[in-house]
């Protein structure tokens, strides 16, 4: 069926920096892809926008995904955290980690120290 999972952006250092939407992955949602993906765009991702920080994580991906399909965005809303093969990542920009929550019902740090901008 694909190996499909949401990505959200948070800064936990910054109140009032709510994601904006979820982003979907189609055919890379596997916990190595999404890790080597937020690497690349890390140092255009600023830790401490949110916005800002996903818009440059959708452009990397997209730039790195061939076609038209196998990336979207949705509301950030419950429906559609877990709701795919690999489940929902969390990525946060003002502490460099990113943690995986999959059907196993637990959150899963597998990323840690990430350097994202500082500016």
């Amino acid at each position: 069926m694909g190996n499909r999972a949401t990505l959200e952006v948070i800064s936990s250092n910054y109140t009032g920096n709510t994601t904006p939407c979820y982003i979907y992955l189609h055919w890379q949602g596997s916990p190595e892809t999404v890790i080597e993906l937020v690497k690349g765009a890390a140092p255009n991702m600023r830790k401490s926008d949110v916005s800002y920080s996903t818009a440059r994580l959708i452009a990397h991906i997209c730039s790195k995904v061939d076609g038209g399909l196998s990336v979207g965005v949705s509301p950030p809303t419950r429906e559609w955290k877990n709701e795919f093969d690999n489940g929902h990542y969390v990525i946060d920009v003002s502490n460099g980690h990113i943690t995986h929550n999959n059907d196993t019902g637990y959150d899963e740090v597998i990323a840690k120290a990430i350097e994202f901008g500082d500016f």
